[in-house]
């Protein structure tokens, strides 16, 4: 494993941490589509050089892997990125905290939903994990 891949780890979370308090309301002014490509246009210039350096990957993969990837990509990356997008310019950045809530949350759906309907196992620890986050990000967004 790249002993880098931690530290660019840590810092994409930091990045998709700021993303709905900081960088968003910078883009308000623009379409929703636009901001979506600009995020998503960052992204991928960001990637591209694990994309050239594993073509021989890529250039072997089936047609049901490429509809998998078009299909995680428009619904679980555009489409999602553009409702939160809309949800955060439809409340102004005023109210923040329900949108980043559910955007933060994201990840603990996605494993549910795959452990719900793909019938895969999720360890234990994600349960525990899951449910610490959880308890973190509330109390973190709802300022009790």
């Amino acid at each position: 494993m790249n002993k880098l891949a931690p530290i660019f780890i840590i810092f994409a979370a930091m990045l998709w941490g700021v993303d709905g308090i900081i960088l968003r309301p910078k883009l308000y002014t623009l379409p929703v589509g636009l901001v979506v490509f600009i995020e998503s246009s960052i992204v991928a210039i960001y990637l591209s050089p694990i994309l050239f350096r594993n073509i021989s990957v890529i250039k072997s993969l089936e047609i049901k892997d490429w509809i998998a990837f078009v299909g995680v990509g428009l619904f679980g990356g555009a489409i999602g990125i553009m409702c939160i997008t809309k949800a955060l310019f439809y409340v102004n950045f005023v109210n923040l905290s329900v949108v980043i809530l559910i955007q933060k949350l994201q990840p603990l759906f996605a494993l549910s939903l795959a452990a719900i309907i793909l019938k895969e196992r999720l360890p234990g620890k994600f349960f525990l994990l899951g449910s610490s986050c959880s308890f973190w990000c509330l109390l973190n967004d709802f300022r009790f």
